[in-house]
């Protein structure tokens, strides 16, 4: 499909665990979401108060120079609330941003472990300002809402999802 053809196309919203992201299976999605128009994501850098970060550090530096001005866009609720728009931090979502972001999310999407050097949480990937991926890292689980035809597509990319989600809004 190309990347406007969803563009006025309901979407459905599934729920994507932690388990099923792992491996090669998360970097799968997201080159997928890029094939299909996503163009900004965000996600949440984390450090220890008063401690040197370097990996946090590394990731500002790394990918600094693809930051867009911060923006309100919707964020997922947690434990069955519905989603809120926030001003947030968000990145253009290019192959080479993405490139970039797999390598400080290793071989797991969902999770990066918190640790004195810093990490990642909750990352979102949009497409013309509207979720297509929100993970929720301390539940584990996260939300695709994408087209029928996109969500045939992902399942046929051997990515499975569920109905509903126990703590992320649908």
């Amino acid at each position: 499909m190309a990347p406007d053809e969803g563009a006025s196309t309901p979407t459905e919203a599934r729920l994507v665990s932690g388990p099923a992201l792992r491996g090669d299976a998360g970097p799968r999605l997201l080159r997928f979401l890029l094939e299909q128009g996503a163009d900004e994501f965000s996600i949440t850098v984390m450090a220890l108060q008063d401690t040197q970060a370097p990996f946090a550090d590394a990731f500002e530096d790394e990918l600094g120079p693809h930051e867009l001005p911060p923006a309100r866009r919707p964020v997922l609720a947690r434990a069955g609330g519905t989603a809120t728009d926030r001003v947030i931090r968000r990145w253009r979502y290019t192959r080479e941003t993405l490139d970039r972001l797999l390598g400080f999310l290793d071989t797991d999407i969902v999770h990066c472990p918190a640790g004195p050097d810093g990490w990642l949480e909750d990352l979102v990937v949009y497409r013309r300002g509207e979720i297509v991926l929100g993970i929720v890292s301390h539940e584990q689980e996260g939300v695709l809402r994408l087209t029928t035809v996109e969500l045939a597509e992902v399942a046929a990319l051997d990515i499975p999802f569920e109905v509903t989600a126990k703590w992320t809004a649908g």
